[in-house]
Protein backbone atom coordinates (compact mmCIF):
# COMPACT_ATOMS: atom_id res chain seq x y z
CA UNK A 1 0.00 0.00 0.00
CA UNK A 2 1.35 3.41 -0.98
CA UNK A 3 1.03 6.15 1.43
CA UNK A 4 0.31 9.49 -0.08
CA UNK A 5 1.01 12.58 1.83
CA UNK A 6 -1.53 15.22 1.28
CA UNK A 7 -1.41 18.78 2.40
CA UNK A 8 -4.33 20.36 4.12
CA UNK A 9 -6.57 22.20 1.69
CA UNK A 10 -5.76 25.65 3.07
CA UNK A 11 -1.99 25.26 2.36
CA UNK A 12 -0.89 25.45 -1.29
CA UNK A 13 2.12 23.62 -2.58
CA UNK A 14 5.12 25.87 -3.29
CA UNK A 15 6.19 25.79 -6.90
CA UNK A 16 9.24 27.06 -8.77
CA UNK A 17 9.49 29.73 -11.40
CA UNK A 18 7.65 29.30 -14.64
CA UNK A 19 9.56 29.00 -17.86
CA UNK A 20 8.24 32.39 -18.99
CA UNK A 21 9.55 34.11 -15.84
CA UNK A 22 12.99 32.55 -16.30
CA UNK A 23 13.16 33.67 -19.93
CA UNK A 24 12.19 37.25 -19.02
CA UNK A 25 14.91 37.41 -16.34
CA UNK A 26 17.49 36.07 -18.79
CA UNK A 27 16.52 38.66 -21.43
CA UNK A 28 16.80 41.50 -18.89
CA UNK A 29 20.23 40.26 -17.74
CA UNK A 30 21.33 40.02 -21.38
CA UNK A 31 20.30 43.61 -22.06
CA UNK A 32 22.17 44.81 -18.96
CA UNK A 33 25.27 42.85 -19.97
CA UNK A 34 25.32 44.39 -23.44
CA UNK A 35 24.45 48.02 -22.67
CA UNK A 36 24.65 49.03 -19.03
CA UNK A 37 27.58 47.14 -17.51
CA UNK A 38 30.25 48.40 -19.98
CA UNK A 39 29.23 52.00 -19.16
CA UNK A 40 30.01 51.47 -15.48
CA UNK A 41 33.05 49.22 -15.82
CA UNK A 42 35.56 51.94 -16.67
CA UNK A 43 36.20 55.59 -17.41
CA UNK A 44 35.77 55.23 -21.16
CA UNK A 45 33.31 57.75 -22.48
CA UNK A 46 33.46 59.86 -19.33
CA UNK A 47 37.01 61.20 -19.62
CA UNK A 48 35.95 63.65 -22.30
CA UNK A 49 33.38 65.24 -19.99
CA UNK A 50 35.92 65.42 -17.17
CA UNK A 51 38.32 67.37 -19.41
CA UNK A 52 35.44 69.56 -20.59
CA UNK A 53 34.60 70.53 -16.99
CA UNK A 54 38.25 71.07 -16.11
CA UNK A 55 38.81 73.36 -19.09
CA UNK A 56 35.70 75.41 -18.27
CA UNK A 57 37.04 75.89 -14.75
CA UNK A 58 40.54 76.79 -15.97
CA UNK A 59 39.25 79.29 -18.56
CA UNK A 60 36.94 80.96 -16.05
CA UNK A 61 39.79 81.17 -13.53
CA UNK A 62 42.04 82.91 -16.06
CA UNK A 63 39.20 85.16 -17.21
CA UNK A 64 38.62 86.38 -13.65
CA UNK A 65 42.35 87.00 -13.21
CA UNK A 66 42.37 89.09 -16.37
CA UNK A 67 39.42 91.18 -15.22
CA UNK A 68 41.05 91.84 -11.84
CA UNK A 69 44.52 92.66 -13.21
CA UNK A 70 44.59 96.02 -15.01
CA UNK A 71 48.36 96.06 -15.72
CA UNK A 72 49.39 96.30 -19.36
CA UNK A 73 51.78 93.85 -20.98
CA UNK A 74 50.36 90.73 -19.28
CA UNK A 75 48.75 87.86 -21.15
CA UNK A 76 46.20 85.98 -19.10
CA UNK A 77 46.11 83.00 -21.37
CA UNK A 78 45.54 79.28 -21.57
CA UNK A 79 47.54 77.41 -24.22
CA UNK A 80 46.53 74.27 -26.09
CA UNK A 81 49.03 71.67 -27.25
CA UNK A 82 47.82 68.82 -29.43
CA UNK A 83 50.61 66.76 -30.99
CA UNK A 84 51.23 63.04 -31.34
CA UNK A 85 53.33 63.01 -28.18
CA UNK A 86 51.49 65.59 -26.07
CA UNK A 87 47.89 66.69 -25.63
CA UNK A 88 47.39 69.25 -22.87
CA UNK A 89 46.05 72.63 -21.83
CA UNK A 90 47.28 75.08 -19.23
CA UNK A 91 48.70 78.52 -18.49
CA UNK A 92 52.04 79.84 -19.69
CA UNK A 93 53.01 80.53 -16.09
CA UNK A 94 51.37 80.79 -12.72
CA UNK A 95 53.53 83.76 -11.69
CA UNK A 96 52.07 87.18 -12.36
CA UNK A 97 54.77 89.24 -10.69
CA UNK A 98 55.64 92.52 -12.41
CA UNK A 99 58.98 91.15 -13.65
CA UNK A 100 57.28 88.07 -15.12
CA UNK A 101 55.13 89.74 -17.79
CA UNK A 102 57.16 88.37 -20.75
CA UNK A 103 56.74 84.76 -19.54
CA UNK A 104 52.97 85.25 -19.44
CA UNK A 105 52.81 85.69 -23.21
CA UNK A 106 54.74 82.68 -24.53
CA UNK A 107 53.10 79.68 -26.19
CA UNK A 108 54.35 76.88 -23.94
CA UNK A 109 52.51 75.36 -20.99
CA UNK A 110 54.04 75.65 -17.54
CA UNK A 111 53.71 72.12 -16.20
CA UNK A 112 54.93 73.28 -12.78
CA UNK A 113 51.82 75.42 -12.33
CA UNK A 114 49.14 74.09 -9.95
CA UNK A 115 47.27 71.02 -11.19
CA UNK A 116 43.89 72.75 -10.97
CA UNK A 117 45.07 75.06 -13.77
CA UNK A 118 46.35 72.46 -16.24
CA UNK A 119 46.54 68.87 -17.41
CA UNK A 120 49.77 66.90 -17.38
CA UNK A 121 51.72 66.38 -20.62
CA UNK A 122 50.51 62.81 -21.26
CA UNK A 123 47.29 62.65 -19.26
CA UNK A 124 44.91 62.89 -22.21
CA UNK A 125 46.98 60.57 -24.39
CA UNK A 126 46.84 57.95 -21.62
CA UNK A 127 43.04 58.35 -21.60
CA UNK A 128 42.90 58.08 -25.44
CA UNK A 129 41.42 61.56 -25.75
CA UNK A 130 42.33 64.06 -28.47
CA UNK A 131 41.78 67.82 -28.31
CA UNK A 132 41.14 70.36 -31.04
CA UNK A 133 40.78 74.11 -30.52
CA UNK A 134 39.33 76.32 -33.25
CA UNK A 135 38.22 79.90 -33.72
CA UNK A 136 35.42 79.36 -36.20
CA UNK A 137 37.25 76.98 -38.53
CA UNK A 138 40.85 78.09 -37.90
CA UNK A 139 43.01 76.15 -35.44
CA UNK A 140 44.26 78.12 -32.44
CA UNK A 141 47.03 77.43 -29.93
CA UNK A 142 45.63 79.44 -27.05
CA UNK A 143 43.11 81.93 -25.73
CA UNK A 144 43.89 84.94 -23.60
CA UNK A 145 41.46 87.35 -21.99
CA UNK A 146 41.43 91.13 -21.98
CA UNK A 147 40.50 93.26 -18.96
CA UNK A 148 36.80 93.01 -19.89
CA UNK A 149 36.91 89.19 -19.77
CA UNK A 150 36.53 88.88 -23.54
CA UNK A 151 38.56 86.18 -25.28
CA UNK A 152 41.30 87.04 -27.75
CA UNK A 153 43.07 84.50 -29.99
CA UNK A 154 45.78 84.75 -32.61
CA UNK A 155 42.99 84.79 -35.21
CA UNK A 156 40.35 87.11 -33.71
CA UNK A 157 38.37 87.57 -30.55
CA UNK A 158 36.19 84.48 -30.98
CA UNK A 159 33.76 86.40 -33.17
CA UNK A 160 32.34 83.15 -34.48
CA UNK A 161 32.63 81.24 -31.16
CA UNK A 162 35.82 79.49 -30.20
CA UNK A 163 35.36 75.78 -29.62
CA UNK A 164 37.57 73.25 -27.87
CA UNK A 165 36.60 69.63 -28.54
CA UNK A 166 37.65 66.56 -26.57
CA UNK A 167 37.20 63.38 -28.57
CA UNK A 168 37.53 59.80 -27.39
CA UNK A 169 34.65 57.34 -27.30
CA UNK A 170 32.34 60.35 -27.19
CA UNK A 171 32.87 64.05 -27.88
CA UNK A 172 32.53 66.91 -25.39
CA UNK A 173 32.96 70.56 -26.32
CA UNK A 174 33.64 73.87 -24.61
CA UNK A 175 32.41 77.05 -26.31
CA UNK A 176 33.85 80.50 -25.65
CA UNK A 177 31.59 83.26 -26.93
CA UNK A 178 32.92 86.64 -28.10
CA UNK A 179 31.40 88.36 -25.04
CA UNK A 180 33.31 86.03 -22.70
CA UNK A 181 30.59 83.48 -21.87
CA UNK A 182 32.28 80.09 -21.36
CA UNK A 183 30.04 77.03 -21.42
CA UNK A 184 29.65 73.39 -22.38
CA UNK A 185 28.15 73.04 -25.83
Amino acid sequence: MLWRLSLPKHIKAQGGFTLLELIIVMVILGILAVFAIPKFSGASGYSEYTYQNRLISVLRNMQIRAMQDSRTGFCHQINFVSTSSQVAFGPTTSGFATSNNIANCNTAIDFTSPEFLRTSASEMIDASVTMTAVDGTTAISGIHFNSFGSPVTSVSNCSSTCTVSFTGISTAQVCIESEGFIHAC
